[in-house]
């Protein structure tokens, strides 16, 4: 395609600064430029540049060679001469053809996609929780109609497709941005590591906040059929298209539908023996964080040590730069040894007389000395091995399973606590009586939740969990009278207050 030659060229920095001017042209809804008007308003392009000016080629070949590869059109220039010079001067006004300016613009689009930093998007994260339990609402209490089931599929995939693709333009530039060998202005590196490691410990704590909560619903989506009401949803997405059976286009819609749940279930929930991408990308947050700290810590040593190792290793050449002559070999060897500690090998051996040195002595080579009498059973062995058959090696798998039902456990209990919770309705600390281990764990979260908000009309405090499930309203009891709550820990003493806990269920907000 001709239309395209411009971009492998040695010239396709001013073609590109052409097809610029023109197309900023036609965005004024200008039509045509001259060939004057053109090279005046490249040459202002470069005025901050003296060197692209020099090396800037005739303006009027760059224009026929885009006339021949169709990226722009032209007419001639019919306008009022004077001179005969003017009348017998080949002149041309000229404009992006409509391939031209595609092309052009979808370049334009791409550069600045690959200048695009990205974010980390932590805001994101609640809105995905969000629409995830209005999700799985509309997908319960969905009477046969879809279409809200189907609205709430699409704000969840498309607000977390957003999200990853920031997420991954961040990392990348992140990773580019701590991959430089050299640092050349550490004023601002410092400035922004103050700022990345903030961005990111903040963004690390709403991930790890989100992940659990997030990856529960997405379960509980699929066991309430989410999957196999796919391509009922798809039926309402799909449109119509010439030449293709309806059938077709809502499979490929529904299959559409499924890699992008897929896509979303891979962030949060471990398939086999791959994490999760959201613990990668704490992973890599963590990494980043003290890789940043670590060369924060280099330059703080160059600016306030005494010490300065390039002056040393400047001292060191200088020693050995005066070595010259005869007789300084010893010398040479000596200081290389001192400075690098690449001294001659050593011998391995067995114990021996303590005045019996021949086993460390430098200036003996390998092949001159005497080889260190070793029992088959430590070559085979080791010198710590234990008769039978060795020990096998461990299988993570197993680990990573036990630790997966561990954490399916600890999750029922603290389900049941909330129900438990739940089920006492309005009541007072002083009626709670003794609480177990889980209960205890989820009273002391909603109670310091509650109190960490700002009082409303009459004393009463209200707030939802971090994952919106819980509903906590805390309300001031007769005053002056205390409670004591009987944790498992020990006894908790405080004003009395009313607290009910109410959870988001089925027709219930």
């Amino acid at each position: 395609m001709k239309i395209v030659a411009y971009l492998d060229h040695e010239k396709t920095l001013f073609y590109r600064l052409v097809l610029d001017v023109l197309l900023d042209e036609e965005s004024r809804l200008g039509v045509h430029l001259s060939t004057a008007q053109i090279r005046q308003r490249v040459q202002d392009e470069l005025a901050r540049e003296p060197d692209l000016v020099e090396a800037l080629p005739a303006v009027e070949g760059l224009l026929e060679d885009l006339h021949g590869w169709r990226n722009v059109d032209r007419i001639h220039n019919t306008r009022y001469t004077s001179t005969p010079e003017e009348y017998l001067q080949r002149d041309y006004l000229y404009q992006l053809t409509s391939a031209g300016a595609r092309v052009h613009r979808e370049m334009t689009r791409i550069d600045e996609d690959m200048s695009d930093a990205g974010s980390l998007q932590a805001s994101m994260l609640p809105e995905v929780l969000a629409s995830l339990a209005a999700l799985l609402r509309a997908l319960r209490e969905g009477d046969g109609d879809l279409s809200g089931t189907l609205g709430a599929f699409r704000r969840t995939t498309e607000g977390f497709v957003r999200l990853s693709e920031d997420a991954k333009l961040f990392v990348q530039g992140l990773n580019s941005s701590l991959a430089s060998e050299e640092i050349r202005d550490s004023e601002a590196f410092i400035a922004y590591k103050n700022v990345v490691v903030g961005y990111l410990r903040s963004f690390t704590v709403v991930l790890h906040q989100s992940a659990a909560p997030i990856a529960k619903l997405i379960i509980q989506l699929e066991q309430a059929g989410l999957l196999a009401r796919l391509t009922e949803m798809a039926v309402l997405e799909a449109a119509p298209v010439l030449g293709v059976r309806h059938e077709e286009v809502v499979a490929r819609e529904a299959q559409r539908m499924r890699e992008l749940w897929e896509g979303l279930r891979r962030w949060f929930v471990a398939v086999g023996d791959r994490p999760p991408v959201a613990e990668l990308l704490l992973a890599r947050a963590s990494d980043a964080i003290a890789f940043i700290l670590m060369t924060v810590g280099h330059i703080n040593d160059q600016r306030f040590r005494r010490a300065s190792r390039t002056a040393d290793l400047v001292a060191l050449a200088g020693w050995f730069d005066g070595f010259d002559g005869a007789g300084s070999g010893c010398e040479t060897v000596a200081l290389w040894r001192t400075a690098f500690g690449s001294y001659s090998s050593r011998h391995l051996g067995h114990p021996g007389a303590v005045e019996d040195d021949r086993a460390t002595r430098p200036e003996v080579g390998w092949w001159q000395s005497d080889p260190a009498p070793v029992s088959a059973e430590l070559r085979s062995r080791g010198p710590r091995a234990h008769t039978g058959n060795p020990p096998r090696v461990r299988d993570p798998r197993r680990a990573k399973s036990l630790l997966a039902a561990r954490q399916k456990q600890e999750y029922a209990a603290t389900e049941a606590a909330e129900q438990s919770l739940v089920g006492r309705g309005p009541v007072r600390l002083s009626e709670l009586g003794r609480l177990d281990s889980a209960e205890s764990e989820v009273f002391l979260n909603c109670l310091g939740l509650v109190l960490s908000v700002r009082q409303r009309s009459g004393g009463i405090r209200r707030t939802r969990s971090p994952d919106g499930r819980l509903l906590i309203t805390l309300r001031p009891a007769q005053e002056g009278v205390a409670a004591a709550v009987r944790l498992r820990g020990g006894m908790l003493s405080a004003q009395d207050f009313e607290l009910t806990l109410s959870v988001e269920e089925r027709g219930r907000r």
